[in-house]
C-alpha cells in the first residue's frame, strides 16, 4: 500500500506541475495572413502534391503557419516559405491531424519580414481527399502566354507566441465560458473546477480502496 500511495501522489504532483507549465506558456496569435478569404470546400486534393501559394507579406518572428486544409485523417504536411528561390523557413506536421478546418505547421522562426513570399505546401500519402478551404483566385500562366486560370487557393495565417500567458488570460476565459447559458456568470468556471477536483479526489480514493 505505501508504494501505491507514493505512486498516486507522484502522478498527481506531476499532473499539477504539467498543468502549471502549460498555463505559463503564451497562446499563439495571428500576426498576418495572405489576404485570401475563407470559404469552405472550394476544392480538394486527391493525390500527394506540392502546391505553392502567394504568401504576400510574411512577418518577422513567425513560428507557425496555419493552412486552411481539412480532413478527417490528414496526411504528413511539409511546408516551405520562400523569398524568390531562397528558403526562409521550413517545417513539417506528421500525419494524423484532422477534423479541424485548418492544419497548423510549426516552422523555424522567420528572421526578418519578407515582402513577397511564396508558401509551398507538400502533402504526403493521402488516405482520403484533403479539402481546400479558401477562395478561387485568378493566376497568370507561367509559360509566358499571358493566359489566366482560376484555381482554388488556401487561406494562410502566420502565427507567433503572444506576450501574455494563459494565467493572465484566466479572467477573460472565465468570462467567456460564462456567456450564452441559462444561468450565466463566471461562477460557472468555479463550479467546473470544483467538480473536476471532486472527480480527482473520488477517483484517488477508489484506487486506494480497490488496491487494499
Amino acid at each position: 500500500m505505501p508504494s501505491v500511495r507514493v505512486t498516486l501522489a507522484v502522478g498527481l504532483a506531476l499532473s499539477a506541475i504539467a498543468l502549471v507549465v502549460v498555463l505559463s506558456h503564451s497562446p499563439v496569435t495571428v500576426i498576418g495572413t495572405n489576404s485570401i478569404r475563407y470559404h469552405i470546400a472550394i476544392g480538394a486534393i486527391r493525390h500527394p502534391t506540392n502546391q505553392c501559394e502567394l504568401g504576400r507579406t510574411l512577418p518577422e518572428g513567425t513560428t507557425a503557419i496555419r493552412v486552411s486544409a481539412s480532413a478527417n485523417t490528414g496526411p504528413k504536411v511539409n511546408l516551405t516559405a520562400l523569398s524568390g528561390e531562397e528558403v526562409v523557413s521550413h517545417g513539417e506536421r506528421g500525419a494524423g491531424w484532422g477534423i479541424a478546418e485548418t492544419v497548423t505547421v510549426p516552422v523555424s522562426r522567420v528572421p526578418s519580414t519578407v515582402a513577397d513570399s511564396r508558401i509551398c505546401v507538400a502533402f504526403g500519402r493521402l488516405i482520403e481527399p484533403v479539402q481546400i478551404n479558401g477562395a478561387l483566385v485568378r493566376r497568370v500562366a507561367t509559360n509566358g502566354s499571358g493566359a489566366t486560370t482560376v484555381i482554388p487557393a488556401f487561406r494562410i495565417e502566420y502565427l507567433h507566441a503572444g506576450h501574455s500567458s494563459w494565467w493572465s488570460l484566466a479572467s477573460s476565459v472565465a468570462r467567456h465560458m460564462g456567456l450564452g447559458r441559462a444561468a450565466s456568470g463566471t461562477w460557472i468556471v468555479l463550479l467546473v473546477i470544483a467538480l473536476m477536483l471532486t472527480v480527482v479526489v473520488l477517483t484517488s480514493r477508489l484506487i486506494l480502496r480497490e488496491l487494499q
